[in-house]
């Protein structure tokens, strides 16, 4: 068990997280804060570890209210202060998981981190509050395509249907299925019949997937044939011109070439 004490300790001797748990800070959000800091007080404490046999502290959570407080150039800040041979990262969840979810890929890389250094799966469901199969779960993430995971920490895009995009290896196709999900919102239900679809006819799709990745890659090799309305012959479209014509000119045009035609036959 972490055992805390509430204390005012100077913001000058106080650390940065090593570790942070949020992948990055707003800047506009942080002015914020400061601005809701500078009117209304610290309502929250922060958390702390130390002080070190250097006499400082480290921030354990409230990264931002400290950052804020440094723009206001507070002298002292209010703390709940643990041993300095505290485990961050243990403390860090636990306080995350009373106050305020982190989002998938932040719990998944607590996971990481905490499988890392040799904790048991077991041992981290329990410090994580959570089951077996959820921790395992959330460690799934991490070995998504980079665009799953973003979707998912950015709140785009469910956990479920994004494991379900997950088990399409095909890059292209899954960046396809991916854009559809988002424009239809799509839930796991439906993605389930994509994938089922998918399962279903793999080789057909991904053989046409791949034609047109081609075609639109390499179009510049490709040679496209059109009739001209004027010879008849088969020509590049590359070389045509559009004319714009009227009615009635589209219909002598088109008298003139059946005189041809049949003078051609004639002959």
């Amino acid at each position: 068990m972490i055992h805390f004490s509430d204390a005012e300790i100077p913001v000058d001797g106080l650390d940065d997280p090593a570790a942070p748990a949020r992948e990055s800070i707003d800047p506009q959000s942080l002015g914020e804060l400061a601005d809701s800091m500078a009117n209304t007080g610290q309502l929250q404490p922060i958390g702390a570890r130390g002080p070190s046999p250097l006499g400082r502290y480290e921030v354990v959570w409230g990264h931002r209210r400290t950052m804020a407080a440094r723009i206001l150039q507070w002298a002292t800040i209010r703390a709940r202060v643990c041993a300095w041979d505290t485990d961050p990262l243990e403390a860090r969840t636990i306080e995350n998981l009373i106050r305020t979810d982190l989002n998938p890929r932040e719990e998944a890389r607590q996971i990481a981190e905490f499988v890392t250094r040799g904790k048991p799966i077991a041992e981290v469901a329990r410090i994580m509050r959570r089951s077996v199969a959820w921790v395992n779960s959330r460690r799934e993430l991490l070995e998504w395509p980079e665009e799953l995971q973003t979707r998912v920490a950015k709140g785009e895009l469910t956990f479920a249907v994004a494991r379900l995009l997950a088990e399409v290896e095909h890059d292209g196709y899954r960046a396809e299925l991916l854009a559809e999900a988002a424009r239809t919102n799509a839930n796991a239900a439906q993605v389930t019949v994509w994938l089922a679809h998918y399962a279903s006819d793999k080789d057909r799709i991904l053989r046409n997937h791949e034609t047109i990745e081609q075609f639109v890659t390499r179009r510049e090799v490709f040679t496209i044939l059109a009739l001209c309305d004027s010879c008849r012959e088969q020509v590049d479209t590359k070389t045509t011109v559009l004319l714009r014509m009227c009615p009635r000119c589209v219909a002598e045009l088109r008298e003139m070439q059946l005189a041809e035609d049949r003078e051609r036959g004639k002959g």
